[in-house]
């Protein structure tokens, strides 16, 4: 019995806390880098759509180390990175160039040093957004 609760204790004690590193590691690879939409892929149904932005003058979001962020569109505001049922998020509160507030939510599939893939879900639309650090 004692050796039983020991080895309870051992194997709940030394859990690594992932969720905090991984969110740690997330804001350090977005921030301070100017992230270029390329293009989008919007899935409806079974139908998939695809629009291009490569070589031109396009939609971009900085997030910044502050844990501020500011796009081409004129947004500025804060943002956090969480981890919510086992997916990261980026939580962005802005407000537009003439003062009205937005809140928007989204999750994040992949993030490396040079590329950025996130998708949002409305009405059972998935619009996933592909970026890159290289305009």
């Amino acid at each position: 019995m004692i050796l039983l609760a020991f080895t309870a204790v051992i194997f709940t004690g030394c859990s690594k806390d992932t969720a905090g590193a991984d969110i740690n590691l997330s804001y350090n690879m977005l921030a301070d880098k100017t992230w270029y939409l390329e293009y989008t892929q919007t899935t409806t149904g079974t139908s998939t759509s695809t629009k291009t932005y490569v070589g031109q003058s396009t939609y971009f979001i900085n997030f910044l180390k502050n844990l501020t962020t500011v796009d081409s569109d004129g947004l500025k505001g804060t943002y956090t990175v969480e981890k919510m049922n086992n997916q990261l998020q980026i939580h962005v509160q802005a407000k537009t160039a003439s003062g009205n507030p937005i809140e928007y939510v989204y999750n994040v599939e992949s993030l490396g040093a040079k590329n950025l893939i996130m998708n949002f879900t409305v009405n059972s639309v998935v619009t996933k957004y592909y970026y890159s650090t290289q305009k």
